[in-house]
């Protein structure tokens, strides 16, 4: 019983710091030092590097959480849909709406590529977001609206246009930028992608 104690305390331990972390890495890798964030979590630095090689590792772990938080968002608008290509649309639209946060942003799509490397961020990125969006492709090429062999590509296409958006809505000259016609050409891109066949 006291082992299961241990374990449940140090999975405790392990969250309490990956959410500080999360935070406080909101406002920009550089500027989070490690005892501000075993500060923030209510534990020592000791606690900290026993769970994590480095700040570096555990930055990994709140990226990789940001990842699972927007693809639960993209899971959830395209399973309210009936019709595969609908998915894809919703799922789109539920992408950009979960990036349009200052904190993923910061984290997800300017930290983590500097911080991790671009290839970890890739492979961050092919596991959760790019791995969501070639399963509702492959529901669209179950159901006549895209080749199968045509999957791997068009995935890439959708998201690339999507990580483009992101960065858009970021710049201040495109504050202005409407969601309703960004929405619309979410949706003329991906229905140009999957058309019966």
């Amino acid at each position: 019983m006291r082992t299961n104690r241990k374990i449940e305390l140090g999975e405790a331990t392990r969250l309490a710091l990956i959410a500080a972390a999360r935070d406080l890495f909101a406002s920009g890798y550089e500027a989070t030092s490690t005892p501000a964030i075993a500060l923030k979590a209510g534990v020592t630095r000791g606690a900290l590097y026993h769970h994590f090689k480095d700040k570096r590792d555990l930055f990994k772990a709140v990226v990789e959480q940001v990842a699972e938080d927007i693809v639960r968002q993209i899971d959830a608008a395209a399973t309210t849909s009936q019709a595969p290509v609908d998915g894809i649309v919703a799922g789109c639209k539920a992408f950009i709406s979960a990036c349009d946060d200052a904190a993923v942003r910061q984290i997800f799509f300017l930290d983590a590529p500097a911080v991790l490397g671009w290839k970890a961020w890739r492979g961050i990125d092919a596991r959760h977001g790019l791995g969501s969006l070639k399963q509702g492709l492959a529901a669209c090429a179950a159901a006549g609206f895209l080749e199968e062999n045509q999957i791997h590509a068009v995935a890439h296409l959708i998201s690339g246009a999507l990580n483009e958006a992101v960065f858009m809505l970021a710049e201040p000259a495109s504050q202005s930028e409407s969601r309703d016609r960004l929405d619309q050409s979410i949706e003329r891109m991906v229905q140009g992608f999957l058309r019966p066949l």
